[in-house]
């Protein structure tokens, strides 16, 4: 399971895990040069023989994950019209990521994609299940793994202690900030299993990090 990197299809886990065995959670990079259509992701990314996870259900044996890129509500430091102010002025998802009817997206589209992304989790996680329960989303759902906070910092997280406090999760997997943090909120485990960028990652490195965020079914 991979969140997304940059370009529309950009993924290093081709060189250590079969395509068909890889499953895509995007990322904001993933749109750039494109519009948020995810139809035209899935078609890029079955072409090259891996699977799309946007409000997607996998399920391994006890475990299921519930997958999608969720973005931000520009709410984490209590001012979101300065934050998405702030994040439409020097975020390049505005100046690179297009609307399907045409023109540059604003923070408001990609508001818009959380409310429905969290409403689609809440719903997944509300059905009943025996086994495993992992989130796992692009964007981060709290401000203690966003690293130091600054006017940008809403664009990276949002605050969901609340909702993981009503919903209880086992897990929450996410990637897009870099930074190797995690934490646990009401006692869920809270990671970020990105790999990061090339440079990012030393010489054969790939694999372990990679692997932070593999889970066994039934453990």
């Amino acid at each position: 399971m991979i969140r997304g990197g940059a370009g529309p299809w950009h993924c290093p886990a081709r060189a250590l895990v079969p395509p068909a065995r890889i499953w895509v959670i995007p990322g904001n990079h993933n749109y750039y040069g494109a519009t948020l259509d995810d139809n035209v992701l899935a078609r890029i990314v079955t072409e090259a023989g891996a699977n799309l996870a946007q409000k997607r259900v996998l399920t391994f044996g006890n475990c299921r994950l519930l997958c999608c890129t969720l973005w931000t509500d520009f709410a984490l430091t209590g001012d979101p019209e300065a934050a998405m102010a702030r994040a439409g002025m020097g975020m390049l998802d505005y100046a690179r990521i297009r609307r399907a009817e045409g023109g540059l997206i604003r923070p408001g589209d990609t508001v818009a994609i959380h409310h429905d992304h969290r409403d689609w989790l809440t719903r997944e996680i509300a059905k009943p299940w025996r086994g495993q329960t992992i989130v796992a989303t692009h964007h981060a759902p709290d401000a203690a793994v966003a690293g130091p906070l600054s006017s940008i910092s809403p664009a990276f997280a949002s605050d969901l202690e609340s909702w993981i406090d009503a919903h209880r999760p086992d897990y929450w997997f996410f990637g897009h900030t870099h930074r190797p943090l995690s934490t646990r909120i009401r006692g869920a485990p809270v990671v970020n299993v990105s790999l990061g960028t090339p440079d990012e990652v030393p010489e054969g490195g790939q694999a372990e990090l990679l692997l932070r965020g593999l889970i066994f079914p039934g453990a």
